[in-house]
C-alpha cells in the first residue's frame, strides 16, 4: 500500500492519484453475507465506515431486527444481532454523525412491558406493525438502553424511516397535523426535540419517503412519487436558502425493481446505500425471490455536478501546482507555494476589495525549497517548510520517509516574523521539534499552538505521517504530543486548525480513502480529546481555513485550489469551542 507524500513530492513525482467514482449502475452491497436470501432493509454505518447496522426480516415479512455487521480482512463479517434489538420488530437504523447514537424504528411498547404497537392506515387496521422512534446512545464499545422518542416526534404509530442532520435535527416519516403520512423534522434543541413541523420537498402532490440528509445538510435523497400506482423512485434535491431545490431523478440505472426505498448515506457521504427488489442478474428464480436487497451506487456524478461552478476558486493562486493558501487577518492577504523553476517558493499577493495584486516571491524565499505556509491567526508571523540547512553553508536537507530517501526532498519547520516593515529573518525552530529532516504541514492556533505531520523518531522514515501538537508556553514551544486519532500507521497528513482549536481538518489514507488517493476529514474538540474523524467527502490534500474558519481551502486531484463551505458541519458545535477555550487558556 503506497503511502500519499506531502505536497511537493506528490507534484513533483506525478501529482495526485485520485480514488476513482462508479458513475454507472448500482451494485449490490456485500451480496451472500448481507444482501441475501432476508428481506434487507436500510444500512447505517459508523462514521469509521467499518461497521454497519442494517435491518433484515424473515420470509414471512412478521420478524424484524436490527444485525450488525464488521469490516475484515477478507470482506464483511457475518452478521450477528445487535444487543439492543432481537426481541421486537425494529429496523430503519440511522446513525448520528458522530456515531454517539442511532435512532431506529421499532413496535416495542413504550414500557418495554405492554403490547407491541398496532397501527392503522388507509382505513384498515395492522395488528404489530406500528412504528415509533427510538434512540440508543453509543457507551464505551457497547450500546446503552433504547429510549422512546417524546411525543413531539412521535405523534402517532406510524413513525419510522429517521436520518439524523448535522446538527442533530431529526428528519423522518410521521403524521402530520392532518393525520397524513409526510416529511417531517424535528430540531433538537437545548437537549430536546421539538415539535415536529413538516418539509418541503418537491411539490405539493408528492408523496415523500425515507429521507437521507447529507453529512453536511448540503442535499437529501428521497424516495418520491406523485402518483399511488407509481413505484417510489430516489431523486436528490440541494440546499438552497429558499429551500430544498426541485428533486432530481436519479434515472433508471439507480431506480430499478418495483421500488427504490430506504435511502442512506455511507461513512464517506457521497455513497449512497439504498433497499430493491430488483434482480440481480443471473440469479436462480428460488433466491430470494420476494425480499429487498441492499445496493449502492456513488454520488459523485450528481454532487460534483452541483460543485462544479465553485471548483476550482478563483485566486491569485491562478497556475495549476499552486497550493496551500495561508490567509492574513480579514483574508486581506495570502502567501502560498509556487513553483520557480523546478522548486518552489513562497509567494504574497493582498487583495483590495475583490482584486488580488500580482502574486510577489518573498524576499527571503529565494534560494531554497519552500512550502506549506500557515500564517498566525493575528498576521504577526508565518510558519512554513524548508529543505535549507540550519546552518549557512550547509547542504539542503535529504528526506526519509515511505521507506526511501529523496535528496534534497527534506523538510523541517521554520518561523519568520512579520511587522510594519516587512519580513524578517527566517530561524528554524527548536530541534525539539525538528527531530529528523522530514516535518511537514504546519498549522498555527491562536495561542501559538503548533500542529504539524512528521514520522515517528524509532521509525528510521519507514513508519507512516503522523500529527502532532507542541504548545506554546511563554514563547516556548514544548515537547509534540501525537494527535490520539492519529496512529502512525494508517497515514495523516496536513493538518488544518481552527484558531481557538475546536475543531481540526486533515487528509487521510484511512477509509474511505482510494488505494492512491487520500481523503478529508474533520475531528472535533472533545474535552481532553477529539471526536472521532469523520470523512467530509473531498479527494485532496493540503488543507487551509480562511480567517474566519467557515471555507476550507485545499488542493483537489486536478492540482489547483479548491474551496468548500464548512458552515454546514460547524453549525451544532457551537459550544466545542467554549470546550477548547477551556483546555487550552
Amino acid at each position: 500500500m503506497r503511502r500519499l507524500l506531502p505536497l511537493a513530492f506528490l507534484l513533483t513525482f506525478g501529482g495526485i492519484a485520485s480514488a476513482t467514482d462508479n458513475p454507472t449502475a448500482a451494485a449490490l452491497f456485500a451480496p451472500g453475507v448481507i444482501s441475501g436470501a432476508g428481506d434487507e432493509g436500510p444500512a447505517a454505518f459508523m462514521p469509521d465506515g467499518n461497521t454497519v447496522y442494517f435491518s433484515r426480516g424473515s420470509s414471512d415479512h412478521e420478524h424484524y431486527a436490527i444485525l450488525v455487521s464488521q469490516r475484515t480482512g477478507q470482506g464483511w463479517s457475518e452478521p450477528r444481532t445487535a444487543p439492543f434489538s432481537g426481541r421486537w420488530r425494529d429496523a430503519d437504523p440511522a446513525m448520528s454523525p458522530d456515531g454517539s447514537f442511532l435512532v431506529f424504528a421499532s413496535n416495542r411498547p413504550a414500557d418495554g412491558k405492554g403490547a407491541v404497537l398496532d397501527t392503522v392506515m388507509g382505513g384498515k387496521s395492522y395488528p404489530g406493525r406500528g412504528m415509533n422512534l427510538w434512540r440508543v446512545a453509543r457507551q464505551g464499545q457497547g450500546w446503552g438502553a433504547p429510549e422512546r422518542l417524546p411525543d413531539t416526534v412521535n405523534t402517532c404509530h406510524s413513525v419510522f424511516a429517521p436520518d439524523v442532520g448535522p446538527d442533530g435535527t431529526l428528519y423522518y416519516i410521521g403524521c402530520g397535523a392532518d393525520g397524513q403520512l409526510r416529511l417531517l423534522r424535528s430540531v433538537h434543541k437545548d437537549g430536546r426535540y421539538q415539535a415536529a413541523e413538516p418539509v418541503a420537498f418537491g411539490a405539493d402532490d408528492l408523496t415523500v419517503r425515507d429521507p437521507a440528509i447529507a453529512h453536511d445538510g448540503s442535499f437529501m435523497v428521497a424516495s418520491i412519487k406523485s402518483a399511488k400506482t407509481q413505484p417510489y423512485r430516489l431523486a436528490i434535491a440541494f440546499a438552497t436558502p429558499q429551500g430544498w431545490s426541485t428533486p432530481q431523478d436519479l434515472g433508471d440505472a439507480v431506480n430499478g425493481g418495483t421500488h427504490a426505498m430506504g435511502a442512506q448515506l455511507g461513512a464517506d457521504g457521497r455513497t449512497l446505500y439504498f433497499v430493491s427488489d430488483r434482480r440481480v442478474p443471473g440469479e436462480q428464480a428460488d433466491w430470494n425471490k420476494d425480499g429487498d436487497n441492499l445496493w449502492q451506487v456513488s454520488l459523485a456524478p450528481w454532487l460534483d455536478a452541483h460543485a462544479r461552478d465553485g471548483a476550482p476558486v478563483a485566486g491569485p493562486w491562478d497556475r495549476a501546482q499552486d497550493a496551500s493558501p495561508a490567509f492574513g487577518p480579514g483574508d486581506r492577504s495570502v502567501v502560498f507555494t509556487r513553483q520557480v523553476d523546478k522548486t518552489y517558493r513562497l509567494f504574497f499577493s493582498s487583495r483590495d476589495g475583490d482584486r488580488w495584486s500580482v502574486p510577489q516571491p518573498l524576499p527571503f524565499s529565494t534560494q531554497w525549497q519552500d512550502i506549506e505556509p500557515a500564517m498566525a491567526p493575528d498576521g504577526a508571523s508565518l510558519v512554513f517548510i524548508s529543505n535549507r540547512p540550519e546552518h549557512d553553508g550547509g547542504a539542503a536537507l535529504d528526506g526519509v520517509f515511505d521507506g526511501q530517501r529523496f535528496p534534497g526532498r527534506g523538510g523541517n519547520l521554520w518561523q519568520v516574523a512579520r511587522g510594519r516593515d516587512g519580513w524578517g529573518t527566517p530561524q528554524r525552530i527548536a530541534a525539539l521539534l525538528n527531530t529528523n529532516s522530514s516535518v511537514f504541514a504546519p498549522a498555527l492556533a491562536a495561542d501559538g499552538t503548533l500542529y504539524f505531520m512528521r514520522t515517528d523518531p524509532d521509525a528510521n522514515g519507514k513508519g507512516a505521517f503522523r500529527l502532532f501538537r507542541s504548545r506554546n508556553v511563554h514563547g516556548q514551544y514544548q515537547a509534540p504530543q501525537p494527535l490520539p486519532f492519529s496512529d502512525g500507521v494508517t497515514g495523516d497528513f496536513d493538518p488544518a486548525v481552527a484558531p481557538d482549536q475546536s475543531f481540526i481538518v486533515f487528509s487521510s489514507r484511512r477509509a474511505p480513502a482510494g488505494p492512491a488517493g487520500s481523503e478529508l476529514f474533520i475531528a472535533f474538540a472533545r474535552g481532553e480529546g477529539w471526536s472521532t474523524p469523520q470523512p467530509l467527502g473531498l479527494t485532496g490534500i493540503e488543507a487551509r481555513l480562511s480567517s474566519d474558519h467557515a471555507t476550507l481551502y485545499f488542493n483537489a486531484p486536478d492540482r489547483r485550489v479548491h474551496a468548500f463551505d464548512l458552515r454546514g458541519w460547524l453549525a451544532g458545535h457551537s459550544a466545542v469551542a467554549d470546550v477548547a477555550r477551556a483546555r487550552n487558556p
